[in-house]
């Protein structure tokens, strides 16, 4: 299955509502007006989610940023609001419209597809990855890129669109949807305890810019404030790296302590963002027992956990799995594949077909015996993604590029639930109860995702072969 299959099928299972282009230009006027867009070259500050320290704003000659006081944009509730028809027409009507009438584009709110294209991104860097196990965030990761992508021009942005299957404002839609429905769950606790997570699941997410000595470019500012609630600060040089830290300690609840960006003189700008889930099983395992688990070296015993739960369970050709629920939207998928087949060998089409299985899955007594693990990556994603050009992002800052881009994750599993955390950073540089009916025995590699399963949107993905190492 190509590209082309996966959009045609995802356009017969959900047809993709269109909005005239004209109504996200509306929408941008109509925030000026309501919201007061500061002039180019003020620093308008966003108390609630600044991070608590002082900064060296020195004489105000920063970059520019409206205040966001919603993590995600009100463009993406007027487009939402929109897209319901009325009962006799259909969702696609956009006949005898002003943008219609006089050749305008629309948008396409696609968040199934960026869902889609996500894990295809995240699963590029898992089999990029060495090591026995490797973690990456698919969703922090695809935000840190569109953000980019409303910075980007020419070839690079030509490059993100190709990689994206989006453009323009039908790709800011389209991801701010994916994270706009996850706002329910949003909170930020000082810190959070895999042994003992909390019954109602976190998931904060959060980003920013922060301006290095340098002005950042207006579009490029509200851009990012109105579709992804990015907020816009400004620091010294001298100050930077403990401003990074302080904020990636803050938005990860402590799991993520330092930012990854090395400053370096000609650096003007750090886009950061960061994810941050915290859950306890719907149904917690009662029993912990060391389990016989064959990893690419051989067998070895590792921690694991185990009980007869209600859950979802699907097989195919080269795989079993199971759907293990934090609540009714978001769960674990733990894919098993069949003996001798590595985890990083399945394809992302073997991966959602998984999803769209235990999706149609009536839960059933299953007996679950899985490791428990606690995870650490870093990777770099200028080198696990090489088909990105990001070598143009003129939008964000005159002759400027990406030349760090680099992701940080942390996923623990106990008996209680799921902790993790990712913070992903580019550094913009200028050149200028029952009986079981089956077991599901997880002694081998395998896949665990984390996601939200009314859109697929991927939290987390890793390759596990060894439980016993971190990384």
């Amino acid at each position: 299955m190509n590209d082309d299959d996966i959009k045609d099928a995802l356009n017969r299972a959900a047809p993709h509502p269109t909005v005239p282009a004209g109504l996200l230009r509306g929408a941008l006027r109509r925030r000026r007006r309501t919201r007061g867009l500061v002039a180019a070259g003020a620093l308008a500050l966003a108390g609630a989610l600044i991070v608590p320290l002082a900064l060296n704003l020195g004489n105000g000659a920063g970059p520019v940023a409206e205040p966001a006081s919603a993590p995600v944009s009100d463009a993406v509730a007027e487009i939402a609001e929109s897209t319901q028809p009325p009962a006799e027409e259909s969702a696609t009507h956009t006949e005898a419209t002003p943008e219609a009438a006089s050749g305008e584009e629309s948008v396409t709110v696609s968040p199934e597809f960026a869902a889609t294209r996500s894990l295809e991104l995240g699963w590029d860097v898992i089999q990029a990855a060495e090591g026995p196990n490797r973690v990456v965030s698919p969703s922090s990761l695809v935000m840190s890129l569109v953000q980019a992508a409303e910075g980007a021009e020419g070839a690079s942005l030509a490059s993100i669109d190709d990689t994206l299957g989006l453009t323009g404002d039908s790709r800011a839609a389209s991801f701010a949807a994916l994270r706009e429905q996850l706002l329910p769950y949003d909170s930020l606790p000082a810190s959070v305890d895999a042994d003992d997570p909390p019954e109602t699941p976190v998931v904060h997410q959060a980003s920013r810019v922060l301006a290095i000595d340098s002005e950042l470019k207006q579009p490029f500012l509200e851009r990012i404030a109105l579709f992804y609630g990015a907020q816009a600060e400004s620091t010294t040089f001298d100050d930077a790296k403990a401003n990074l830290d302080a904020w990636a300690t803050k938005h990860t609840a402590g799991l993520i302590e330092q930012s990854a960006i090395e400053p370096k003189p000609d650096f003007v700008a750090v886009l950061q963002d960061a994810l941050l889930f915290a859950a306890a099983w719907r149904d917690e395992f009662r029993y912990e027992q060391p389990i016989s688990f064959t990893t690419p070296a051989g067998p070895k015993t590792v921690e694991g956990v185990s009980d007869i739960l209600p859950v979802a369970y699907a097989e195919g050709e080269r795989w079993t799995a199971v759907r293990l629920p934090y609540d009714d939207n978001l769960a674990a998928d733990v894919i098993l594949p069949t003996a001798g087949v590595a985890p990083e060998s399945l394809t992302v089409e073997e991966l959602e077909a998984a999803r769209a299985a235990l999706d149609a899955a009536e839960p059933a007594p299953i007996n679950v015996t899985m490791p428990t693990f606690d995870l650490t990556a870093k990777t770099d994603l200028l080198n696990a993604l090489p088909q990105l050009d990001l070598s143009n992002l003129n939008g964000i800052f005159d002759g400027g590029f990406a030349g760090q881009w680099v992701q940080q994750t942390k996923l623990i599993v106990t008996a209680q639930g799921t902790v993790g955390a990712a913070l992903t950073e580019m550094a913009v540089f200028t050149s200028s109860g029952g009986s079981a009916e089956r077991e599901f025995i997880v002694d081998r590699p395998y896949v665990f995702r984390v996601s939200d399963t009314r859109t697929g949107w991927p939290l987390f993905v890793a390759a596990v072969s060894d439980p016993t190492e971190e990384s």
